[in-house]
């Protein structure tokens, strides 16, 4: 659930940071209630992006800079959400806003600024800020962008040092979430009977709702795909077999004049995969060309998949195969002199 402090009434850091610290501890009594935590934004929901510097980095411009996806978060978060800690450690209550300033960061980040270094210990520059903050832990990669991007980096602040006046309110329970919001809603309301409670959700229905866009872009190219496919085999089916039996009259005058059955079965099905194997090798060069502009709308799989490029060209070629096999089957099987007078 989301809850917006009003400027009017807790106008300053002290007032918020209160406020959310005394919410956590009320809700976490709550019976059923599991762990309870702040954030200020979500998996797959992004709200703030900042340029930061990383320790061992060259010194830039802040807008030349890496940009961070930035969010602050209150202890506890790390146990609420069950995001594994790789090295170091999480947020303590003693992370405040009299203590020095401190930072968690993702794997993706440390992956890509400390590859061969430990960076619990190291310092990062985050945006405007005069003082670097130290690096104290390190967080697994959670899809901060969207279901289907890749991980950005990711900087974590204390809530104390770095207090937003909205924020969610995460909560883990042992039973049904939804059976758990009028105890949590009361609880809010205890504090401050004025503060409005909005966006309740569960992380099923925030992932449902990202995944909602790209899962109806899918469906679409795979209908469309799929329509592309039939009308391919189709097309490719009816030229080929009708081509093959207008060879009627050639076959016959072949068996009339000494022509095994079989021999003329394996020359029209090597003329048809000659014919399909043409067709293929255009459709593959022209595929591997085009597949890098629908590079950004594929999940996990790379634009040369190979399943993809040996199992189409494997279905047409069968495709050509039938195509050629059951005309030219047919055609053998007319007595020649019948064959010699079709038109």
């Amino acid at each position: 659930m989301k809850i917006s402090l009003p400027p009017a009434r807790y106008a300053g850091a002290g007032k918020m940071t209160a406020f959310y610290d005394e919410l956590v501890k009320s809700v976490r009594t709550v019976p059923g209630v599991v762990a309870a935590a702040e954030s200020s934004a979500l998996p797959v929901n992004p709200i703030r992006f900042s340029p930061a510097l990383p320790e061992g980095q060259p010194q830039v411009p802040l807008m030349e800079r890496p940009m961070f996806n930035i969010q602050t978060i209150s202890p506890g978060y790390v146990a609420t959400m069950r995001i594994p800690l790789v090295r170091g450690r999480e947020f303590l209550a003693g992370d405040d806003a009299q203590a020095p300033r401190v930072v968690m960061v993702n794997d993706t980040a440390m992956r890509r600024f400390w590859p061969r270094e430990n960076p619990v210990g190291k310092h990062i520059l985050v945006g405007r800020m005069v003082q670097p903050c130290e690096v104290v832990g390190v967080l697994g990669d959670v899809r901060n962008v969207n279901v289907a991007a890749d991980v950005q980096p990711e900087i974590y602040l204390p809530f104390a040092q770095l207090p937003w006046p909205s924020m969610h309110l995460v909560v883990r329970t042992a039973g049904a979430p939804s059976t758990f919001v009028a105890a949590v809603r009361s609880r809010v309301l205890a504090l401050d009977r004025d503060q409005p409670v909005t966006s309740v959700h569960t992380m099923d229905e925030i992932l449902e709702t990202a995944a909602a866009q790209p899962r109806f872009t899918t469906s679409l190219l795979g209908a469309l795909s799929g329509t592309a496919l039939l009308l391919a085999i189709v097309g490719i089916y009816g030229v080929i077999a009708y081509s093959v039996s207008e060879r009627t009259q050639e076959m016959g005058i072949r068996i009339a004049l000494g022509a095994e059955r079989a021999d003329i079965l394996r020359l029209v099905l090597r003329q048809g995969l000659l014919l399909a194997a043409g067709g293929i090798a255009i459709g593959l060069a022209v595929s591997l060309a085009l597949t890098r502009l629908l590079g950004s709308m594929l999940y996990r799989v790379s634009t040369t998949d190979p399943m993809t490029f040996v199992c189409g060209p494997l279905l047409f070629a069968l495709v050509a195969l039938a195509a050629s096999y059951l005309p030219a089957r047919r055609a053998t099987r007319v007595d020649p002199m019948v064959a010699l007078r079709y038109e």
